[in-house]
């Protein structure tokens, strides 16, 4: 691979970590600080969505440093590929565990959040796989 070609293989796995870490801070910020409203919609209580808002939040903290390092690290990248394969697995599994009285829309958001993590996972594996 080239260098030219690295370095934009590089620049477009930084913008998708960092597009993945701009989601996981909106979603974060609204689980957290907007909880009454996810309540009230998506059936998903403070106790469900408090804490994975300030999961989302420490995860968005994390993107944001592994897209900022001066080098991308390939098994950072690959870290955040398995954090992201496992966040998606359990986002589409959870409505139907029974464990949350979720909403239709609560079921639509998880499944969608759940598909969108996903294809962080599969866009950040691929850059992945570009790194030395």
């Amino acid at each position: 691979m080239t260098t030219t070609t690295r370095s934009a293989s590089e620049a477009r796995l930084r913008s998708v970590l960092r597009q993945d870490a701009a989601a996981c801070a909106a979603f974060g910020l609204l689980m957290t600080a907007g909880f009454a409203l996810v309540d009230r919609l998506l059936g998903l209580g403070p106790a469900w969505s408090v804490p994975l808002g300030v999961y989302l939040l420490g995860c968005a903290a994390a993107l944001a440093l592994v897209a900022g390092y001066p080098a991308l690290v390939r098994g950072q990248v690959i870290g955040v590929v398995a954090n992201n394969a496992a966040a998606a697995a359990a986002l589409a599994a959870l409505p139907f565990t029974g464990l949350v009285d979720l909403t239709v829309l609560g079921t639509i958001v998880l499944l969608g959040g759940a598909a969108l993590v996903a294809l962080f996972a599969v866009l950040e594996g691929t850059g992945a796989k570009r790194l030395a």
